[in-house]
């Protein structure tokens, strides 16, 4: 009986305790949250916007590629610039996710599809990447003590280094030096932005474009943590519409979701590989049903990494070739873009203001 009342006092006692912080407690902490908190703002300033736009005037229509992740299928990317190039079709500026963003990079900075091919065929850049990789996996067991002697550091598998090398050897140190206009996009893992990167270290910024979560360690730039800006932002056509582009080119791609036996599913591996594909297909389908024109290969085929050379050459000729179907397309939208410009300058001419 003791017990019981006793128990019921302290029950009491911690409902009131409850109901008076409850009162007490900040609105913004008590009412119903906004859904919005789910999906930070991309942060695109107008300086960023400035300096996209600086290299590309606009004296006729902007065409600006959007070059989507997509791992090592993105060498399809490679294709699609070759083919627009080839066939007469002016790209003034990119925007790029992952390596996306390393493509375009390397292309606005004045490098020939075939020098980029190169740099994957040759496994320049796979090396470059998993640099360091192997051997910090063998010296894992030691690695309390160089923690405890150097303190512990970001968590990824590779610290970047081996490709942050790579990219200051073949790209400008900076942003302004570019042949044409560049964005890279990332994600801001403090607070969950995608931000977008077009001015100051060109090299850093497109490593932390690249930095898949857990792979890389996160990338420091100006005090702030970036990751991989596929994360939010896979597909950027929305990104190169908020540059200043008037039609967004936008290269996708993603892996088809299509029915698999279930005895495919027996290891870790393969069960990560489709939720990555499945949740990144939903992510990127509504900006693909939006863009201006898209250019979807289909590269299937190609695995997340890969040092073949056949499959590399071959998913660069499907990009060429899924380029090709569109450019009737991507002429009669330029044409069309043409000729509204031709329409508003001759509207707002001084002998038009004068009738």
């Amino acid at each position: 009986m003791f017990y019981s009342k006793s128990l019921k006092r302290v029950i009491g006692f911690f409902v009131c305790i409850v109901v008076f912080a409850l009162a007490w407690m900040p609105a913004s902490y008590a009412a119903n949250r906004d859904p919005d908190v789910l999906v930070p703002p991309t942060e695109v300033s107008e300086q960023t916007k400035e300096n996209f736009e600086e290299k590309c005037p606009k004296k006729s229509p902007r065409l600006v590629l959007a070059l989507g992740g997509g791992a090592y299928k993105c060498v399809a990317q490679i294709g699609v610039i070759r083919c627009l190039e080839e066939n007469g079709i002016k790209i003034d500026g990119v925007v790029g996710t992952s390596l996306g963003a390393t493509i375009g990079a390397l292309y606005c900075a004045g490098k020939t599809t075939q020098e980029i091919e190169e740099l994957f065929v040759d496994e320049t850049i796979q090396d470059a990447m998993m640099k360091g990789v192997i051997a910090r996996q063998i010296l894992k067991p030691l690695a309390p003590v160089k923690h405890f002697v150097f303190g512990k550091p970001l968590a990824g598998l590779s610290s970047g280094k081996g490709y942050l090398k790579l990219l200051e050897e073949k790209l400008p140190s900076d942003f302004k030096q570019l042949h044409k206009p560049f964005a890279a996009v990332v994600t801001n893992l403090t607070d969950g932005q995608t931000t977008v990167l077009s001015e100051g270290d060109l090299p850093r910024s497109v490593l932390a474009s690249a930095s898949v979560p857990t792979i890389f360690r996160p990338v420091l730039i100006n005090g702030k943590l970036y990751v991989d800006g596929g994360l939010r932002a896979n597909l950027p056509n929305n990104i190169a519409e908020k540059l200043g582009a008037d039609l967004t080119v936008s290269v996708l791609c993603d892996k088809a979701i299509t029915p698999v036996e279930n005895k495919t599913f027996k290891s870790m591996k393969a069960i990560m590989l489709r939720v990555a594909d499945i949740m990144m297909a939903a992510a990127d389908h509504p900006k693909a049903e939006a863009s201006d024109v898209l250019i979807f290969p289909d590269v299937d085929f190609v695995p997340p990494f890969t040092k073949d050379e056949d499959v590399i050459r071959k998913a660069i000729q499907v990009g060429y070739n899924a380029a090709k179907q569109v450019l009737p397309e991507i002429r009669q939208e330029l044409v069309a873009l043409e000729q509204l410009q031709i329409r508003k300058q001759t509207a707002s001419s001084p002998e038009d203001e004068l009738r």
